[in-house]
């Protein structure tokens, strides 16, 4: 894969150097214009747009262009934030919802921490383990071009135990024993990748496939799934929002409790992506 792609690793030692050599008053510029790849970006541009289509109905395809480039513009903005902890420690304000469920997922022992492919990742990740003394473990797809990947392995932060779900069934027992040592696994649950078990789910009233694993886990370890969202608020300005957790206990009818648990962690998903649909980076359409 040529670095120049996309997912190349280009992009990412662009925001490097623009981070440690640019002015903080010239990175919006910047960013703007790191940003317009998004033009180039035929597959990822019309993944949004035909998600932005579900979101709101009814929307003309020039308001939704314009739309997908306020998404790109603050994907941008999210990994900009990123590198600029990973590289200078800077880390961003934080606003909390819902502190009550924190409190109680730091009670109950291990737990799962259910998120989505909004505000920022690591720096959610990082927050949470400055502010825990429970072991955190960030499970995430690796990246698809080997430079990337190697790229941004280099950067990952000691603080948080990071895997990498390639090989789900060795992964999931690593997760379970870590889950009963009393950590905390935390799980994207709204996109699904290649060779992980799914589930059918709603979304925006469309039939898609969500991730299976974190339900399967929650199951079988007997802990709490708690729905965690970051919503970036503006530069360098994060909003963490924690919903009630979902349990999903050992049960015969196991379609049943995973139907369930399914239905309310996508009603929390649709419901922040509905007031924050400018923050959902997924670059791929709802299957």
């Amino acid at each position: 894969m040529s670095r120049f792609h996309v997912r190349g690793v280009f992009w990412r030692q662009l925001l490097v150097f623009a981070i440690h050599n640019v002015p903080a008053w010239i990175q919006p510029m910047i960013l703007a214009f790191w940003c317009l790849f998004f033009l180039t970006w035929g597959t990822g541009r019309r993944g949004v747009m035909r998600n932005l289509k579900s979101i709101k109905p009814g929307s003309t395809t020039i308001v939704n262009f314009f739309r997908c480039y306020r998404v790109f513009w603050n994907f941008a903005w999210a990994m900009a934030d990123a590198v600029c902890f990973k590289e200078r420690g800077i880390m961003p304000d934080f606003e909390f919802v819902g502190w009550q469920h924190f409190e109680a997922m730091q009670r109950s022992g291990g737990a799962i921490l259910l998120t989505a492919h909004m505000g920022s990742y690591d720096l959610g990740a990082q927050l949470f383990a400055e502010n825990s003394s429970q072991r955190i473990i960030m499970v995430r797809a690796p990246e698809v071009d080997p430079k990337t990947r190697e790229f941004e392995e280099a950067r990952l932060s000691d603080k948080v135990q990071t895997e990498f779900n390639v090989k789900a069934t060795d992964l999931a027992l690593d997760l379970l024993r870590a889950i009963r040592d009393g950590g905390i696994v935390a799980i994207q649950g709204d996109r699904v990748t290649p060779g992980v078990s799914d589930l059918p789910a709603t979304l925006f009233g469309r039939t898609t496939r969500l991730p299976a694993g974190p339900f399967a886990l929650g199951m079988t370890a007997r802990v709490p799934i708690y729905p965690i969202f970051i919503v970036r608020r503006g530069r360098r300005r994060y909003r963490l929002v924690a919903c009630e957790p979902i349990s999903i206990g050992a049960t015969r009818d196991r379609e049943a409790a995973f139907s369930e648990a399914m239905a309310k962690w996508t009603r929390e998903l649709e419901r922040v992506i509905r007031a924050s649909w400018y923050q959902w980076f997924m670059f791929e359409e709802m299957a």
